[in-house]
């Protein structure tokens, strides 16, 4: 055989064979990593990143508080994470399709009757619909499908499949445009039909890996065959891992940064229209901006996970997002908020995924599901909480978001020694190895 002189041609190869299995085809895995970005894409990031473009157009067509704006869509996140467990277990009993059509077919009808909003009670139960809906059909199933397919390259994959919600920053910008065009009522109609008209044929590539299946684990290429087979698994029971200061520590992190994320997310928009007297247009680009570099943040913490200790790569992470967060607080022009944006977003995308990653890296598949939702469940509380205490102190302040941004940035700080204390169950993954 020649051999490969061209050291361009040879990173190509590698990057090629990355993806292949030893048969020479495609690793379906990657085929499930694709399948359930796109999902996410069009199921659930256009959900999340599209509310905050309707915040203002909403609040004033409807006459409302920032306050009860802000706890309608921080409740899409607490009932988000009421959901989660339920949503574990059905994924560890069920499998992946029903659980993803059933949250499909929910955020689209969840869409659909936000745009009929006249009145708090239809505001509140739209949202709770969303609510099921993207947990039932975003990260947390994805998550799901990617980790069975995936062992040594797992965060990585992870991080890759986290792309849709990056690429869903997309959906902000076309959200003001909309709105601009055909106010935000009929936008939404209109996002209904997207997600029902993509959603439902993309998920049924999103699968979990059988029993036997023909590719190994990894889709493990000639390359990486003697250095990663190897790697050891645990399935440690759903009871002994959410009793474990592993599981404390990073629940406890969690609640911190899902703190600043919804809070971040929720008030973007709002932030640079109201505060800073961008055309809405323009503060919906900021969501694209961000979500733009977020793709930074995803796959370098997924390159970083694979290779260091996840729990030091997560509080590295936190960094960037309090850096976006502090550039907020002190922005007094549009384009200081675009600067904050970028490294909010950066460290926004390097957490999302290796939360997951390091649930499934520390206690195994077996009860994936359901510890992931547990997780999720305490943290959602940290969301709520973020984005209604900063609409609270806007209410407070004459309109000003200065003062809250401080203290979403002092919080997430706290984050960051409980992350580094969420080490991984030594003892719980040797008595409990495959």
């Amino acid at each position: 055989m020649r051999k490969i002189r061209n050291p361009r041609s040879r990173y190509h190869l590698r990057v090629v064979e990355f993806f292949l299995a030893p048969d020479g085809k495609l690793y379906e895995g990657w085929k499930t990593v694709l399948a359930s970005a796109a999902v996410v894409f069009f199921a659930v990031s256009s959900v999340v990143y599209g509310l905050g473009v309707i915040f203002e157009p909403l609040r004033n067509e409807l006459g409302w508080s920032t306050l009860v704006v802000s706890i309608g869509f921080s409740l899409r996140s607490e009932v988000g994470g009421v959901a989660a467990p339920f949503v574990g277990a059905a994924l560890d009993r069920y499998g992946v399709l029903p659980v993803v059509r059933l949250g499909i077919g929910t955020s689209a009808v969840g869409v659909l009757l936000l745009s009929y909003a006249h009145s708090h009670w239809v505001f509140f139960t739209a949202v709770t619909l969303l609510a099921v809906g993207t947990t039932a059909a975003g990260g947390q199933v994805g998550h799901f499908a990617t980790a069975s397919w995936f062992r040594a390259r797992r965060a990585r994959a992870m991080s890759l499949m986290t792309l849709g919600g990056a690429l869903g920053g997309v959906f902000s910008f076309l959200m003001a445009l909309g709105v601009e065009a055909a106010g935000w009522r009929n936008t939404l109609r209109g996002l209904a039909l997207v997600i029902l008209l993509f959603g439902i044929p993309l998920s049924r590539r999103v699968r979990s890996r059988p029993e036997g299946h023909h590719q190994p684990i990894d889709g493990i290429s000639v390359y990486d065959t003697k250095r990663k087979a190897d790697k050891r698994e645990w399935n440690i029971p759903y009871r002994r891992a959410i009793k474990s200061s592993s599981f404390k520590y990073l629940v406890c992190w969690n609640l911190f940064i899902d703190f600043g994320r919804l809070a971040y997310l929720t008030h973007l928009v709002a932030f640079i229209d109201r505060d800073l007297g961008a055309a809405p247009i323009m503060a919906g680009l900021s969501l694209t901006v961000s979500t733009g570099s977020s793709l930074i943040g995803r796959l370098a913490a997924g390159h970083f996970a694979d290779r260091c200790a996840m729990n030091v790569v997560s509080a590295f992470t936190t960094i960037p997002f309090v850096a976006g967060v502090v550039i907020l607080a002190l922005a007094v022009d549009p384009w200081h908020a675009y600067v904050g944006s970028v490294f909010g977003g950066i460290g926004f995308g390097a957490s999302i995924p290796v939360r997951p990653a390091m649930y499934v890296d520390y206690f195994g598949m077996q009860a994936f599901g359901r510890i992931m939702g547990a997780g999720r469940f305490v943290s959602t509380t940290g969301g709520f909480l973020g984005a209604t205490m900063l609409g609270l102190t806007v209410d407070l302040n004459d309109g000003s978001y200065s003062v809250g941004w401080w203290i979403v940035a002092a919080l997430v700080v706290i984050s960051i020694p409980l992350i580094l204390m969420a080490k991984p169950p030594l003892e719980l993954q040797k008595e409990f190895e495959k």
